[in-house]
């Protein structure tokens, strides 16, 4: 699937408009271009994006959907499509789809905001559809994950005509007329939604609607403007369509499931409608009815839990009414009397079957008016409701009273409700399985499967010896199985759940909940830091169990199994048993404890405890980056668990062990491995893979096997004596051993790597060039004439030249020198310095101690004397010498000649033409400066190495500049690949990049190899060199 991403929304509303558009459109084209790979996403980031639309158009929206775009946001509603403040205009649809033949258009993840409070008109969240006389389709249109809030007329709202509509997983609420409207939908789902605190109704479905779902939703808490409000309407509406003579119905409309509550009028309310099914429902506490008939046809109302409406005055309303409706075949009485007169419509063929009704606050169960059948038959059915405490051989609910009540349900799956403590409930055994829901304490009789305890009281719940399921309420519950395999759920609260006998479950839900499975196989969900299993040893009667956690986890005694839940990073561990833990998607760490344990992580990266032979680890392909820390040996014989890469070798945790049993073998696998030994002398071996070793302290064996592999040490190169050949070494230090290496290419100190036997330093960033400003200990500053001065001994003195040509002199101490202009000669003398120029020619040491020098402009002479200095030659023409230490000389800008001196030195001449010498010790010359854009341009960037040593010495090359090279940092430089080297006077293949001329000595890049371009000289070395792709490395 194609995505288009749009983020960082702008302050200017005509701005985010048009970017969102210009998406749009693009999207659209996309998907037109190819419709079969399905819709092209528009993606908008996180934020509120404030959007206007054209107060001269209301039929135009300000964000309008092309066929085949989803328009989405970066998820958890978290964009939000914002109508600007006081725009004050109408608006048919802040988000819709163009008045144009649409198809295959998604919405989802978004926030649509009507901004209602700085806002007057009629402004709808989202609209689609178009009049039939158009001649223009809207088909296949969804909406997922929604949230319409805040818009003065409709949240949702398709209409006149849209086909095959879903509306999914959305909330609308705070609207200034219905949250979800269909009006003139034909063949629409809308399930798992949302609908409250709207001014009018929760879901309005009229206006020829036909083949709706509605499943499973919610209204509750709406009508809160003037005129009040339903959870769901279904009616006839007010649109007269055509030549028509009559507004059509409504037809063909599923209620399914779902709960409607606390509304301001009805709970469901169908009006003029045909062929409407109610099902499943949950109705209760509204103002007025529960469900309301209104001059319907065929309208069936079953299987639903009807109870506690007519909230509005006790008694003044039915929970079910069936009645006519008066109203005007075209729904406007204006209307020429003699043409429109008003008519009765009928309610007929109404079904009210098998409802749960309890009518303790209205006037009756279920009405029919006389009105209704004042003009005839209508058909009407009520059968097999229950509405008390009458129980028969069907599916019954008996509710108890006030007092202490006895309830017999007899055949059949039966529902009592208990509300008070000394409720008996009598099934006999085959009589179906039976719920209690009791609102006190309860323990089930004989015969009864299931108890619920309902309401707020901290009351206790007590199962028999059959198989059942007792769930708490949300405060803090006693609940007990007793006999049988029972299913025990705490639900909120701090709860105590006993299983007893049987293989129990217990789930505590919310809170910090105790749980006891007894005797049997008991399964323990854990949910809560401060939930506690207990299982007790009984001769070995406790079974085998397990518990499930979403969150850190330490298994208590006689529980084997741990597995963790959900995606959050936790641990677990087992106890002194053999013990199965398995982890999450998360990045977990499992230590089985004691005991030969099992465990596997799952996707993450994962740390495993490995603490006995027997333990077992098992991670498969593509589970993350893992690590075993293990206190046992892993042999070439029995090695690191496959598609585990990191192998970390531990004490043992008894520190009085010999130091010969810590000395434990390390051995990885078939893919890339880091190995760590532990304090003892150990044995590592990496296999095959590219593998990195360390062996710590002790006098180690590391055997890197197959590969390209890394041996590991804490300290500076100097600290340590390298013997040996390449393939059999000894590497001795003073903190970490005697170490042998066999089948080891790269060894890693702290300040660089030895690749085979090219040094290749540590990279180590500049420091900015010093502030001329400041209040220091000691401070000089000189007069513009020519000028002798000295800083004082033992002191950090910062001293500044100014005008003539002064000699500068720091003395001991951690000094600031500065030249100033003029032709200027500065010395660091003793301790670490940092050595300025400026202007000028001047003459520039750093002296003693690891100095920062810098020539400054002017064509100058820099020289780092002693010690490990950074030296810059700065712009124009200088000679800059590192002198002895491992230093990083530059020349910067200019045709400059850059010596490295002695040691181990980094050597870069940066632009220009330079000569460059290494001097002794093993030197690295950095090429990382723009080169000429022909063969033989050699006026841009050619430099002259005039002593480098195929032995010691290494190129580095920028793939900034050098960019068919591959990759690598200067931290981590990559060896180059051995295909891009050829020694010739030009490329033969198409990979030949980087070519050296024996006869002539020149180094060239051709960045395509032996195409049609010329190669650039950059280098001239010295002829008949011995170089191999081994000599250069990538940064």
């Amino acid at each position: 699937m194609t995505t288009i991403v749009v983020n960082n929304p702008s302050t200017n509303p005509a701005e985010n408009v048009a970017r969102i558009k210009e998406a749009i459109a693009q999207a659209n084209k996309l998907y037109l271009a190819n419709p079969s790979a399905g819709q092209v996403t528009v993606q908008l980031g996180a934020g509120t994006w404030v959007v206007t639309g054209d107060k001269t158009n209301a039929s135009a929206g300000a964000i309008e959907l092309l066929s085949g775009v989803e328009l989405t946001g970066s998820g958890n509603r978290d964009t939000v499509i914002k109508l600007e403040d006081n725009f004050n205009a109408r608006i048919n649809g802040i988000v819709r789809t163009a008045l144009d033949t649409v198809d295959n258009v998604t919405i989802s993840n978004l926030v649509i905001d009507g901004n209602r409070a700085n806002n007057i008109g009629h402004q709808a969240g989202f609209i689609c559809g178009t009049k039939e006389e158009s001649g223009k389709l809207q088909t296949n249109i969804t909406l997922d994950n929604v949230e319409a809030r805040n818009c003065s007329a409709y949240g949702i709202n398709p209409h006149e005509i849209t086909y095959n509509l879903k509306v999914t997983n959305s909330t609308a609420h705070h609207n200034g007329l219905d949250g979800f409207v269909a009006d003139g939908v034909v063949g629409g789902v809308y399930a798992n939604n949302v609908s409250y605190a709207n001014d009018r109704h929760g879901f309005n479905i009229q206006n020829a609607s036909k083949d709706i779902v509605l499943e499973n939703n919610t209204a509750h808490s709406n009508g809160t403007g003037a005129t009040g409000g339903a959870g769901i309407v279904v009616q006839r509406g007010d649109i007269q369509r055509g030549t028509e003579a009559e507004i059509a119905h409504v037809t063909n409309v599923q209620i399914i499931g779902g709960e409607y509550y606390g509304n301001t009028r009805e709970g469901i309310l169908v009006k003029l409608s045909d062929n409407v099914t109610i099902m499943g429902a949950n109705i209760h506490d509204n103002a007025r009815q529960g469900v309301r008939i209104e001059g319907s046809i065929n309208t069936v109302v079953k299987d639903n839990f009807i109870s506690s409406n007519s909230q509005e005055t006790k008694g003044a309303y039915d929970e079910v009414q069936i009645r006519p409706r008066e109203d005007y075949p075209d729904g406007n009485p204006d209307n020429n009397p003699n043409t429109n007169p008003l008519k009765t419509y009928y309610s007929k063929g109404t079904q009210v079957l098998n409802n749960f009704i309890n009518p303790e606050d209205a006037r009756y169960a279920i009405r029919e008016e006389p009105t209704n059948t004042s003009g005839g038959p209508t058909g009407t059915q009520i059968a097999g409701n229950v509405t008390g405490g009458i129980a028969t051989d069907g599916n019954d609910t008996l509710t108890g009273s006030a007092g202490v009540d006895t309830m017999a349900g007899g055949k059949g799956d039966d529902t009592y409700i208990v509300n008070k403590d000394g409720d008996v409930v009598i099934e006999k055994a085959g009589e179906g399985t039976d719920h209690v829901f009791a609102s006190a304490k309860h323990t089930l009789g004989a015969n009864v499967e299931h108890l619920t305890l309902t309401g707020t009281a901290a009351i206790n719940g007590y199962g028999n010896d059959l198989d059942n399921v007792v769930t708490g309420n949300n405060a803090a519950n006693n609940l007990e199985g007793l006999g049988g395999a029972d299913t025990i759920f705490g639900a909120g609260g701090n709860d105590t759940l006993k299983g007893g006998a049987g293989n129990d479950y217990l789930d505590g839900g919310t809170g910090a909940d105790s749980m006891v499975g007894g005797t049997g196989d008991d399964v323990y969900v854990v949910d809560n830091d401060g939930d506690v299993v207990v299982e007790k040893f009984d001769g070995g009667l406790g079974g085998y169990d397990r518990v499930f956690s979403s969150v850190s986890y330490i298994l208590g005694d006689e529980v084997e199994e741990l597995t963790l839940l959900g995606t959050a990073n936790l641990s677990g561990m087992g106890n002194t048993a053999a013990n199965v833990l398995s982890g999450n998607a998360g990045n977990n760490i499992l230590n089985g404890g004691l005991g030969a344990d099992t465990m596997r992580g799952g996707s993450g990266d994962d740390i495993y405890y490995v603490d006995h032979s027997g333990d077992v680890v098992i991670e498969a392909a593509g589970e993350g980056t893992d690590t075993i820390v293990s206190s046992r040996a892993f042999s070439p014989a029995s090695p690191l668990t496959a598609n585990v890469e990191n192998l970390w070798l531990i004490d043992p945790a008894n520190p009085a062990d010999p130091l010969a049993k810590w000395a434990i073998e390390g051995a990885g696998n078939q893919i890339d491995n880091v190995i760590v030994g532990n304090s003892a002398h150990n044995k590592l071996y990496g296999l095959d893979g590219n593998d990195t070793m360390r062996g710590g302290a002790g006098n180690d064996t590391l055997d890197g096997g197959a590969g390209n592999d890394t041996a590991v040490f804490s300290g500076n190169r100097v600290n340590y004596t390298i013997a040996g050949s390449l393939t059999n070494r000894t590497v001795a230090g003073t903190t970490e051993g005697t170490d042998t290496l066999l089948n080891v290419e790269v060894l890693q100190f702290a300040d660089g790597k030895l690749v085979g036997d090219d040094w290749i330093p540590t990279y180590v960033p500049p420091p900015p060039p010093p502030a001329n400003t400041g209040n220091d200990v000691a401070s000089q500053t000189g007069k513009n004439r020519s000028e002798k001065l000295n800083g004082r001994d033992n002191i950090d003195d910062t001293i500044r030249a100014q005008g003539g040509n002064d000699t500068v002199k720091g003395g001991s101490g951690n000094d600031k020198l500065y030249g100033g202009t003029g032709n200027d000669k500065v010395y660091g003398d003793g301790d670490d310095d940092r050595v300025y120029g400026d202007s000028g020619h001047d003459l520039v040491h750093g002296g003693s101690g690891n100095d920062w020098v810098n020539g400054g402009s002017g064509n100058d002479k820099v020289y780092g004397s002693f010690g490990n200095d950074q030296v810059y030659g700065g712009s124009g023409h200088d000679r800059v010498e590192g002198g002895s230490g491992n230093d990083w000389v530059y020349g910067n800008s200019g045709n400059d000649r850059v010596y490295g001196g002695s040691g181990d030195d980094v050597i870069n001449g940066g632009s220009g033409n330079d000569r460059l010498y290494g001097n002794s010790g093993s030197d690295a010359f950095v090429f990382d400066s723009k080169l000429g854009s022909a063969a033989t341009d050699r006026k841009v960037n050619f430099d002259t190495v005039v002593d480098f040593k195929v032995a010691d010495d290494s190129f580095l090359l920028d793939n900034a500049i050098f960019k068919k090279l591959g990759s690598g940092t200067m931290s981590d430089p990559t060896q180059l690949d051995k295909e891009f080297f050829t020694i010739g006077s030009k490329a033969r293949e198409r990979d030949d990049y980087l070519i050296y001329n024996k006869k002539t000595g020149v180094l060239s890049y051709d960045a395509d190899g032996s195409g049609s371009r010329e190669a650039v000289e950059f280098a001239q070395l010295s002829k008949n060199l011995k170089l191999t792709y081994k000599d250069f490395f990538v940064i």
